[in-house]
């Protein structure tokens, strides 16, 4: 597949073209960490029950580092997913019509003219990532369903977490809207924001 870029020179087919192909993306990739999280578990709990040193613990510690590394991966890739998803949705919402949208995200056609949509429904990324359109048709909440939320999720919590610029402004914007309701800001220490952490 080719990689996906923007250029400024697409067209709104292509961009429709690149939105179902990050979902494409966006769901393998969040498929790949469960059941990476499931395989750790159950060599988890095979390792407990293998002799320390045996060729058996060898092989199963190795399986285990090298999954782990993959759920890693996936992360990081659930983060560039979702920091594209919001350059895209820039593009779409100058090129594309609403209609295509719905289609490439799979909206049932119930949820397309509703008083939320009218309200709140006038950029794209509002429709995968507030109004939970993505994939309204099958009626399920699995995270598989919604992966392009999942992943602008992923990405905001990351530069949340690893830009103390941004999550002093998010916060002390919140602060101010919702009356002192978050208390006083506290910084991140570098560690943890370079491990992607948040303070506890």
């Amino acid at each position: 597949m080719k990689a996906l870029e923007i250029t400024g020179e697409e067209t709104a087919a292509d961009l429709v073209k690149q939105l179902v192909a990050l979902r494409m993306l966006a769901r393998q990739n969040v498929r790949t960490r469960r059941q990476s999280g499931e395989l750790l578990a159950g060599y988890r709990a095979k390792l407990a029950l293998t002799a320390v040193g045996s060729d058996d613990w060898t092989l199963t510690n190795h399986l285990i580092a090298a999954i782990e590394e993959n759920r890693l991966a996936c992360e990081f890739h659930e983060i560039e997913i979702g920091k594209y998803l919001m350059f895209l949705c820039h593009e779409m919402d100058q090129k594309v019509p609403r209609a295509l949208i719905f289609d490439a995200i799979n909206t049932s056609h119930a949820d397309r003219d509703t008083e939320d949509v009218r309200k709140y429904g006038d950029k794209s990324h509002h429709l995968i990532c507030i109004l939970d359109l993505e994939n309204s048709a099958t009626q399920d909440d699995d995270i598989e369903i919604r992966p392009l939320k999942w992943c602008h999720t992923m990405a905001f919590m990351n530069a949340m977490q690893t830009n103390g610029k941004l999550s002093k402004a998010v916060h002390d914007i919140a602060n101010e809207t919702f009356g002192g309701a978050f208390g006083e800001f506290r910084e991140t220490p570098l560690m943890d924001r370079l491990a992607g952490t948040s303070v506890q």
